[in-house]
């Protein structure tokens, strides 16, 4: 497999990823009847190939917060472990493919260090072509002093498509109608924009514009054809040369769809004119200091130690409001999501509360919790409530915990 050019190689990389064509060591029978939310309890990879197996739903967005250097059992020091690491990630992203929608998207959280080589491992799995970028999520209000360098208040998010032909665009919330967007856009690249007879609507009288420069400091353009104007329409067409906003492509779709693009004045500054209220894309900076909704892993502790009374059972919880978001920007109403490390089911919770008919798939492994304090805490838990002694018992007890009932709105499967 090759990323844009880029080979990775690591020992048994071939073997590894033969892992993902092999059937499931363990099954659960709920699987041939599976249908709305759902957390599966045991090895992930297994669980992947029986929803694969199956067959019964694609999902829009899979969004996972795999380990990585955080003493979640890979700790990079040198080369073997970061094998490791990838012969842990590759098949189990290559079956969560198969289970992603045509138009679905992957979401994987990391950190800075390991983000190269897991854009590198995605873009093999998907495509170069498929890598729709990075989100940057400023995860902490105080940075942490871990190089000797800088502080890191910075975790990162890249996201994959099934086929990016497809994809959705990530949008939250709706745009003014009326609202006004420049063509001119300072610092994108010089290049050529044609505008057919009649697209544009003029603010000014009938007239003969002559070809000539029409920067401004700050904003180079330039008209490289005269404008005849004549009934607040260009009678001819027109080409203008600038650092545009959008392509040659865009505004033939304009033309096309019957945008309104307007300029009101001399020097020409083209504007599209949206007449109708439309879906706001996202940008790639996710902050408390530019969108208050956008919460931090400081609130993330919060919100586990509450629903637990106080305790803290889970060391690196992801706050639902982060995730929440995420999930409303990449889906639509009905849609499924998919997380195949589930933790203490913070993905769950926050479908949950996006709603509109989303629904859930959540996998969580029942290795033995960790002789850590937070571990301890954990095991304690589960004793006084009954529970087997590992994550995936807190993930269930998390989602009762945040209003969801284990008989009515979730089905607890269990592979053996």
């Amino acid at each position: 497999m090759r990323s844009g050019g880029v080979e990775i190689g690591w020992p048994n990389k071939s073997a590894v990823a033969k892992q993902a064509d092999t059937l499931a060591r363990t099954t659960a029978c709920e699987f041939e009847t599976l249908s709305g939310n759902a957390l599966i309890q045991g090895d992930n990879l297994d669980a992947l190939k029986e929803l694969r197996r199956v067959g019964h739903r694609r999902y829009r967005l899979a969004l996972i917060d795999p380990p990585y250097n955080t003493g979640g059992g890979f700790v990079y020091e040198d080369d073997r472990s970061e094998a490791a690491w990838l012969s842990f990630m590759l098949p189990r992203l290559l079956v969560a493919r198969d289970l992603l929608a045509a138009d679905g998207l992957m979401m994987i959280f990391m950190d800075e260090a390991n983000l190269p080589i897991l854009r590198l491992l995605g873009r093999e799995v998907f495509g170069a072509s498929n890598d729709c970028g990075v989100l940057v999520w400023e995860k902490k209000r105080k940075p942490s002093f871990l190089q000797a360098q800088m502080g890191s208040v910075t975790d990162f998010i890249a996201v994959f498509a099934k086929d990016r032909r497809q994809a959705p665009a990530l949008t939250m919330g709706m745009g003014m109608a009326g609202k006004r967007y420049p063509f001119n856009n300072r610092g994108n690249p010089t290049a050529e924009l044609s505008f057919p007879a009649g697209s544009v609507e003029f603010d000014l009288d009938d007239q003969s514009v002559p070809k000539q420069d029409m920067s401004t400091p700050g904003v180079p353009c330039r008209l490289l054809d005269r404008v005849v104007i004549k009934g607040g329409r260009n009678a001819n067409p027109f080409r203008m040369q600038g650092e545009w906003r959008y392509s040659q492509a865009s505004v033939d779709e304009f033309a096309a769809t019957g945008q309104v693009i307007n300029i009101s004045r001399l020097p020409f500054r083209p504007n599209l004119v949206k007449a109708v209220p439309s879906e706001k894309k996202i940008n790639n900076l996710l902050s408390f200091r530019t969108n208050p909704g956008i919460p931090t892993n400081e609130d993330a502790l919060a919100e586990v130690t509450a629903l637990f009374e106080g305790e803290t059972v889970f060391d690196y919880p992801k706050p639902v409001g982060v995730l929440q978001y995420l999930i409303e920007a990449a889906t639509d109403p009905g849609d499924a999501v998919l997380d195949f490390f589930a933790g203490t089911a913070s993905t769950g919770q926050a479908v949950a509360q996006a709603g509109a008919g989303r629904e859930f798939t959540l996998v969580q492994d029942t290795a033995p919790l960790p002789d850590t304090a937070t571990g301890t805490a954990a095991r304690k838990l589960c004793q006084r409530l009954g529970l087997p002694a590992h994550l995936a018992s807190i993930a269930a007890e998390r989602l009762r915990r945040a209003g969801l009932d284990s008989k009515r709105d979730f089905q607890l499967v269990t592979l053996r």
